[in-house]
């Protein structure tokens, strides 16, 4: 929001995380660029009326994320990027396999530690 002056929407499963969000918007000057909301995984109609996105970015664990990867697809527009945070390293593999099937292809990836990044293209 900050970059690029677009509307972005920013969810999460926790009420707390979510307030958090809001308040942090408010105290940045970005209120009027970021929409918060509770959701579980992308099933929300803050969401549903927004899809499709240019660019998802999900931090969360490999299971979660394997899951999700109809949704994401979904609503994700052709050519898209998928940030997907929050990886074991060693899951990390599997979850760009579950992807690919999904018809997305790895244009980057990032390890620290024990933690890898996945930028994933949707074709």
């Amino acid at each position: 929001a900050a970059l690029w002056r677009k509307q972005v929407i920013a969810t999460d499963i926790d009420p707390v995380a979510v307030e958090t969000a809001r308040q942090n918007a408010r105290a940045n000057g970005l209120s009027p660029w970021i929409r918060t909301g509770q959701a579980a995984g992308l099933r929300s109609p803050l969401l549903a009326e927004a899809a499709p996105f240019d660019l998802i970015l999900a931090n969360i664990l490999a299971k979660p994320l394997k899951r999700m990867a109809p949704e994401i697809a979904g609503a994700l527009a052709p050519g898209g990027i998928a940030i997907l945070s929050g990886l074991l390293t060693r899951q990390a593999p599997g979850v760009e396999a579950v992807y690919a099937g999904w018809g997305f292809r790895r244009v980057h990836s990032l390890t620290l530690g024990e933690w890898t990044t996945l930028t994933l293209k949707r074709f």
